[in-house]
């Protein structure tokens, strides 16, 4: 079934309409008709079964008629902070760290970035990202869309470092030298409801100076195994381990 967010408050029996674009995915691409049934999460991730009630100008008045419960998120709250990367590999990265539970992403400008990020390109990533984080979250039927932040250096995000229970930075050197432990210990250490905030570099790797930057603010150094991943498959196997780790029982 059909899922849609709406950034405001739903309750049973409320009548509303959908956003522009999904109004017309809703009635031009799903070619729905009075009657039609879709899932709704609204701006406090309550999910909803709603129905079509009419359809006027082509704009689809809604109706909420069963209140629904579903348990899909990760237990914990995960933000992805990456250095940057070709463009159609960070499109893939958002969307399949969506799928596979990520809380917030945060793009990081980073020493050995081997794509730049200006002012106004920036902003249209930015956006590129969240209509990418949307699809996905909607695809994958989650409860939540991941929070796309703007783009920062690397103090900045240390600046917010302290909000997190676990600060953690996948290092590629870590996994060469054979320390495979670190990540085995987050697992069982993790409680329901903590934050983490991973770091990971982009195509070039992390800067030794800005290993020892993040260590000094308290970062471990976490190794995803003993093969080296690319930059955008990385996050997608951290939350893959994390998924594993505290729902598959």
């Amino acid at each position: 079934m059909q899922r849609y967010f709406i950034d405001e408050l739903i309750n049973l029996d409320d009548v509303f309409a959908l956003s522009q674009e999904d109004n017309h995915h809703l009635v031009n691409v799903m070619r729905a008709q009075v009657g039609f049934k879709i899932e709704i999460v609204d701006n406090q991730s309550q999910l909803f079964l709603a129905e079509v009630k009419g359809i006027e100008n082509r704009q689809a008045e809604l109706i909420a008629i069963e209140a629904l419960s579903q348990n899909v998120e990760l237990p914990i709250s995960v933000t992805i902070a990456s250095g940057l990367v070709k463009n159609d590999k960070f499109d893939w990265l958002i969307q399949k760290a969506t799928e596979t539970g990520m809380t917030a992403f945060i793009p990081l400008s980073l020493k050995r970035d081997v794509v730049k990020w200006d002012g106004k390109k920036s902003t249209k990533r930015i956006e590129r990202l969240e209509k990418i984080a949307k699809e996905a979250a909607e695809q994958s039927h989650r409860l939540m869309i991941p929070q796309i932040y703007d783009l920062m250096t690397l103090n900045q995000l240390l600046e917010t470092a302290h909000e997190y229970d676990y600060f953690v930075v996948l290092y590629e050197e870590t996994a060469k030298q054979g320390e495979h432990h670190a990540l085995k210990q987050l697992t069982i250490d993790l409680k329901p409801g903590d934050k983490i905030l991973a770091v990971f570099g982009s195509e070039g790797g992390l800067d030794e100076s800005e290993i020892k930057l993040m260590m000094n603010e308290g970062a471990t150094q976490t190794s995803l195994g003993p093969r080296i991943l690319r930059a955008e498959t990385a996050p997608i196997y951290f939350l893959s381990a994390l998924s594993f780790a505290l729902e598959i029982k």
